[in-house]
């Protein structure tokens, strides 16, 4: 929910890179619970790569948008 949050207020407010940058940290916490879920066998081999698929294009996305804002 937080990262929702976060990705609001990146598209909203014109200080946009601390949310980016914050949201980004978010994605790699999210990334580590997936991992440690499938390593101790809460959810399957199948169900981790697609969430990751998910995770991967949020985090493409973010650092997309940071890379964008960075330089203007």
């Amino acid at each position: 929910m937080s990262l929702m949050v976060l990705i609001y207020r990146a598209n909203s407010r014109p200080d946009r890179l601390a949310a980016i940058a914050e949201a980004r940290e978010h994605v790699e916490v999210i990334r580590l619970l997936v991992r440690l879920m499938k390593d101790l066998h809460q959810i399957s081999l199948r169900s981790f790569v697609q969430v990751n698929a998910g995770i991967e294009d949020v985090s493409r996305q973010l650092a997309g948008w940071h890379k964008a804002y960075a330089t203007q």
